[in-house]
């Protein structure tokens, strides 16, 4: 299997955009692309998911219910009986004062005094009975008339209750479809990127693959061809072999977009970045081992189009569908030994 170093520029220009946009769910396009034909399962389970913890909570509701009521009942029974045993305690008292009047005046006097607040006191309790009552049961009524209030929402607007609970999650999964549907160009390179790095680690180990190969020049390299100075260049997969290396661009494009006028030519991408890295091997990397002199290292343009192509051949450059990609890298002699191999991707790693 072919050595792989690096991440494809897409992918981490992929999670970088969604990452910005609060989407860190994904680890791979692989997860996207399920999560993509996956989303109309993943929104029914959610509704799915809150129906049954809605009808969970309707069971436990009414089993609830019937035991607050009957808490309910018990209370009152026992307040009831509790101030019925007051009211008794009052009347005692005041039977007792009024069957042991004396003559004495100030005796009379006290006793009548006494007999108005115990009078005045089994009164109040007679006459606010049911306050007292009501007050003791006032907290498990209010949860009693809360669970009714939900059983009645639930046999009446059962549907309306789950779209309501599941809205925040609905909003979310919506939220991060979006995204995803507004990143598809990125999407799509780093499917076809990532196709491309599959397909090349079905070669052998003799060849080293750079995924996002990027140099930077101090001093800009003049590319007279293009009539400018190139200070940077970026490479989607650089491919070292001991037929040389391997410019790989990948472009994964629609019919529509391979013949439209409008998009720009990869061709004059992968010429300037030839010539920059042909500059940079000639000043950095000497293969001094044959007897003959020093050897060149060849460099050669492929542009690997996933699905669809141009007709025609072009100069400089191989146009090539994925499924040809192999073969044609496999195709050319090699000239490097290991050793020499090993040592350029030391370098430019």
């Amino acid at each position: 299997m072919a050595r792989i170093y690096g991440t494809i520029e897409s992918l981490k220009s992929l999670k970088s955009e969604l990452e910005d946009k609060g989407v860190s769910r994904f680890s791979s396009v692989r997860e996207i692309k399920y999560f993509l034909s996956n989303y109309e399962s993943e929104r029914l389970s959610i509704l799915d998911e809150i129906s049954n913890k809605l009808e969970k909570e309707y069971s436990e509701t009414c089993k609830n219910l019937e035991l607050k009521i009957k808490k309910k009942s018990e209370i009152i029974n026992f307040e009831e009986e509790k101030i019925n045993n007051k009211v008794s305690e009052l009347r005692i008292k005041i039977d007792s004062i009024q069957n042991n009047k004396k003559g004495n005046v100030l005796k009379n006097i006290i006793s009548n005094i006494h007999l108005y607040f115990l009078k005045k006191q089994s009164n109040r309790y007679l006459k606010n009975k049911t306050e007292f009552i009501n007050s003791s049961v006032k907290e498990i009524s209010i949860h009693i008339k809360n669970d009714e209030l939900f059983i009645e929402k639930y046999k009446t607007e059962k549907q309306n209750i789950i779209e309501r609970r599941a809205k925040p999650k609905i909003d979310e999964l919506e939220y991060i479809r979006n995204v995803i549907r507004n990143s598809k160009n990125l999407i799509s390179g780093a499917i076809g990127e990532n196709l491309v790095v599959k397909e090349i680690k079905k070669l052998s180990d003799d060849y080293v693959l750079i995924n996002d190969f990027n140099l930077n020049f101090s001093s800009p390299i003049f590319f007279k061809k293009q009539h400018q100075n190139i200070y940077s260049i970026q490479i989607d997969h650089l491919l070292i072999s001991k037929a040389g290396i391997f410019i790989i661009e990948t472009k994964n494009w629609s019919k529509s977009s391979v013949e439209s006028i409008s998009l720009r030519s990869p061709i004059e991408q992968i010429e300037r970045a030839n010539f920059a890295l042909y500059i940079y091997i000639s000043q950095n990397i000497t293969l001094n081992e044959h007897h003959w002199g020093e050897q060149k290292i060849p460099i050669r343009n492929l542009i690997v189009m996933i699905n669809n192509k141009p007709k025609g051949e072009f100069k400089y450059v191989k146009v090539k569908l994925l499924k040809e990609m192999n073969n044609y890298i496999n195709y050319f002699e090699p000239i490097l030994t290991e050793k020499q191999v090993n040592k350029i991707a030391d370098i430019l790693i």
